[in-house]
């Protein structure tokens, strides 16, 4: 059986908006990915890894670090990591020399709590895109978001959450 791993970072899939004292206030739940992959009827063996639980406009470059440390010490090549869409690009370019590994990138517009969360669909995808880019053994990291998926030295976000391919 395969193994797929999913690094979480916090991403918007995880957060939820509540009113409080008559304003939005954020917060950032428990990983939820086991909670959508347990929809998908996948014969493969899940591994959850929380590396942080923050907002990646706060990310440092310390906390990309870590990332790419924890992506280092997984024997398993095949990850999918669930990112804020904000900087994914940014820590892309830290982590972009992992090597025999197969990485995917993944986030969502909206959080998994809320209705026409894109959430379920962004992470089908990427587990779509991570089998058939493992049996061609393309090794790298990629982008998965908005059916489509991105080597991303050819991509750019386009707006909140939209990503395209740049000619």
């Amino acid at each position: 059986m395969k193994k797929i791993t999913f690094l979480t970072c916090g991403w918007t899939i995880d957060k939820d908006y509540w009113v409080g004292k008559g304003i939005y206030d954020v917060e950032i739940w428990n990983p939820t990915i086991n909670k959508i992959v347990e929809k998908f009827d996948i014969n493969s063996e899940i591994e959850i890894v929380e590396v942080i639980r923050k907002d990646s406009l706060d990310m440092t470059n310390d906390d990309r670090k870590l990332v790419k440390e924890k992506l280092k010490n997984i024997s398993n090549d095949k990850i999918i990591i669930t990112h804020w869409t904000d900087t994914m690009i940014d820590t892309w370019k830290v982590i972009q020399d992992i090597e025999n590994k197969i990485v995917i990138l993944v986030g969502s517009a909206r959080p998994w709590s809320m209705n026409n969360s894109d959430a379920e669909l962004n992470i089908w995808y990427a587990l779509w895109i991570l089998d058939v880019l493992a049996e061609e053994k393309k090794y790298w990291v990629y982008l998965a978001m908005n059916w489509e998926y991105f080597n991303l030295n050819n991509v750019e976000k386009w707006d909140d959450w939209v990503f395209r391919k740049i000619k």
